[in-house]
């Protein structure tokens, strides 16, 4: 590893998965002292997709979780809306979050530097949560926590006036569909030929429209979590925490149901799945009759964001379970969609 001058983007592009963790861990080895905790605390790989997620377990405390931010995603101020709203929600609602914890400077987002590594990179600690992930075998039950907890967020979002401006990603349809994606372009997902991408186009033709309908008002429009599906909320002693605000950004309240539904989209319980979110989250909050309406229509709109996804991530795990069936199977809902709405 360099020891003054850093590795290249280029260069580190082209490491495998295990190379590029060997490096970032260094990373997350640099964040300690920043936080006033010891270098020899036990650090484990939770997650590596978009961001970098370790467990720290110091001798000393309880387990944390580090966050080291991929680069170019967030600006800092981003970062900062994104943990302002969270501890928001903590304090003002019924909502479970992590506690987020500030470093010896005061400032809860840090800028950590290694060689090893092309570019600083900005790191969040927050405290671990209790809890597990729904199980597959209950997912009715999931959904329906999923859509009393999700109701919640709107109502805090609709009404939250933090002391900053909120600056967050737009997930409108040029963010997702446009000339300039946030996620890449669907064109080049798995498998993709030149049959399917005229096929999808026609799909993608055909909802620009269905969802300029529904409008952008306060009451349709706002704050989201844009990524609350059962992997990224935890149940403990029968109480709902969230995680994962990563992705959190202004867009239509039912897109959350769609992204609620991510990589399930053929399953054959996908209905009661609507069902039991839409039954918990009106008995908190309503939607319009057009908003229920166009629930097909922004689960596909979803879905053809996630053929973007694994198109751009196509080195991760995830991406590759999915392979290029999933780009098959987008065809056959967007065939499926095409017969009802074009």
């Amino acid at each position: 590893m360099p020891a003054t001058h850093p590795i290249s983007q280029a260069t580190f592009a082209a490491l495998s998965t295990r190379q590029q963790l060997s490096r970032i861990l260094q990373l997350a080895h640099q964040s300690l002292p920043l936080y006033g905790l010891p270098l020899h605390s036990k650090i484990s790989l939770l997650n590596y997709s978009e961001n970098a997620t370790y467990l720290i377990e110091p001798p000393d405390r309880g387990a944390l979780v580090l966050r080291i931010n991929r680069p170019g995603y967030h600006s800092r101020k981003d970062i900062a809306t994104e943990l302002a709203w969270i501890s928001a929600l903590r304090e003002q609602t019924p909502i479970v979050t992590a506690e987020l914890i500030a470093g010896l400077d005061g400032e809860c987002i840090q800028h950590i530097w290694h060689p090893g590594v092309p570019e600083p990179r900005n790191c969040v600690l927050m405290t671990h949560l209790p809890g597990k992930e729904p199980e597959e075998n209950n997912r009715l039950s999931a959904f329906s926590q999923l859509g009393e907890v999700t109701a919640h967020l709107h109502l805090h979002a609709a009404s939250w006036k933090p002391k900053h401006a909120i600056q967050r990603h737009r997930w409108d349809f040029d963010a997702m569909l446009g000339p300039q994606p946030l996620w890449g372009d669907w064109q080049n997902g798995l498998g993709m030929t030149s049959a399917k991408k005229n096929h999808l186009a026609k799909v993608v033709k055909a909802l620009r429209p269905q969802v300029a309908a529904i409008g952008e008002g306060r009451q349709r429009f706002g704050l989201i979590h844009a990524d609350l599906r059962t992997a990224n909320i935890l149940i403990h002693r029968e109480k709902v925490a969230v995680i994962d605000f990563d992705d959190c950004g202004f867009s239509w309240f039912i897109y959350d149901l769609a992204a609620a539904l991510s990589f399930l989209e053929t399953h054959a319980e996908i209905p009661s799945y609507i069902d039991a979110w839409l039954t918990a989250y009106q008995r908190i909050r309503r939607l319009s009759r057009a908003e229920i309406a166009a629930i097909p229509t922004f689960i596909m709109l979803r879905r053809m964001l996630l053929v973007a996804w694994v198109g751009s991530h196509s080195d991760t795990q995830h991406a590759k379970a999915m392979g290029t069936k999933f780009t098959d199977d987008t065809c056959d809902l967007a065939e499926n969609y095409l017969s009802r709405f074009s």
